[in-house]
């Protein structure tokens, strides 16, 4: 991941950052360097490439966007690219810029429903009416709320409602709001939150682990190696053999990494991690901390990442981290 976003080849690039420095009031110099660290930095800290850096700014010169208040952001995604997402207000920016627009409406209807104890009772569905000046017809688009909302998460066995349960007629006022944009502009390659979050879920292309049935297995596992153990007459008792999870742990996870490749005491530097990858071990750390599977997501750990030692040891040492702060008596 790049730390430093100064543009020193030519062309189209020196000319586009000339202009948003220009516009904004920066130095050439200055400007990539102050969108990484502000408007564009990542979730989780991490700073942007130039290539994904640039890529924004040409969405955001192409409509008019502000990125200093947030019209425009970035997500990165597997593939090394970068998802523009466009807030509401962005969209509504858009809309306005063109001289053919002539205002929206919205429909609804009086039917409220809940899905789950968690939501505030919202409409089913919402249209959004946007008006041409240029078009004879209007473009109406419907969004329904059972193919949108999402429950709310839930961390070490707390929930924490979102914006899907505290303001659900918004968050739907804003779909069909953005998607009426969309289609009445003839708008592609651009994201909204929400959309951009579903999608950067389903690139991962796996599922973060269940872990309570990866303990499950886990278990399975190691009961099954004690019956083989006991079958052979061995004499010591199970419950002097520590190892015995170990060695399922093994079997499960596949071959273990050397140990010099495992970071002992030393915190492990999660600089060089693709975001993708920072945010996959955040889920581990997180489901594991929910469940208390903590050895089943170190076998977790020691499987999926066995090719990636930096990957490795940043997971471990933040599962034992967490695992830690959850046995420590509560202040």
């Amino acid at each position: 991941m790049n730390h430093s976003c100064v543009v020193n080849d030519g062309g189209g690039a020196n000319d586009l950052v000339a202009r948003f420095a220009e516009r904004y009031g920066f130095r050439e110099d200055e400007l990539l360097n102050t969108l990484a660290q502000t408007a564009f930095r990542q979730q989780n800290g991490s700073v942007p490439t130039r290539e994904q850096m640039l890529s924004l700014l040409s969405v955001a010169d192409s409509y008019g966007l502000n990125p200093f208040i947030r019209q425009i952001y970035g997500l990165s995604d597997r593939r090394g690219g970068v998802l523009p997402v466009i807030s509401v207000d962005g969209w509504t920016r858009i809309m306005n810029a063109y001289p053919e627009s002539d205002g929206m409406e919205f429909h609804y209807p009086e039917e409220l429903v809940q899905f789950d104890e968690d939501m505030k009772a919202c409409h089913p569905w919402m249209e959004c009416v946007v008006y041409r000046k240029d078009r004879e017809h209007a473009i109406r688009v419907r969004e329904y709320l059972d193919e949108l909302y999402r429950p709310a998460v839930i961390k070490n066995g707390k929930k924490f409602p979102g914006p899907w349960q505290t303001c659900p007629k918004r968050m739907l006022r804003h779909k069909s709001q953005i998607q009426a944009i969309r289609i009445a502009y003839g708008l592609s390659g651009l994201f909204e939150p929400d959309e951009a979050e579903r999608l950067l879920e389903t690139q991962m292309g796996e599922p973060v682990p269940d872990l309570r049935e990866y303990e499950s297995k886990l278990a399975e596992a190691a009961s099954n190696e004690v019956k083989e153990r006991e079958k052979k007459e061995i004499a010591e008792p199970v419950s002097s053999e520590p190892d015995v999870l170990d060695s399922a742990l093994a079997e499960i996870a596949g071959e273990l990494l050397p140990a010099k490749d495992i970071a002992g005491d030393e915190v492990p530097d999660p600089s060089d991690l693709e975001p993708q990858v920072l945010s996959f071990i955040g889920q581990i750390v997180d489901r594991a901390k929910g469940t208390g599977a903590f050895t089943a997501a170190q076998g977790f750990a020691q499987e999926r990442f066995k090719e990636d030692g930096n990957a490795l040891n940043y997971c471990l040492f933040r599962l034992d981290e967490a695992q830690a702060a959850s046995a420590a008596p509560a202040a």
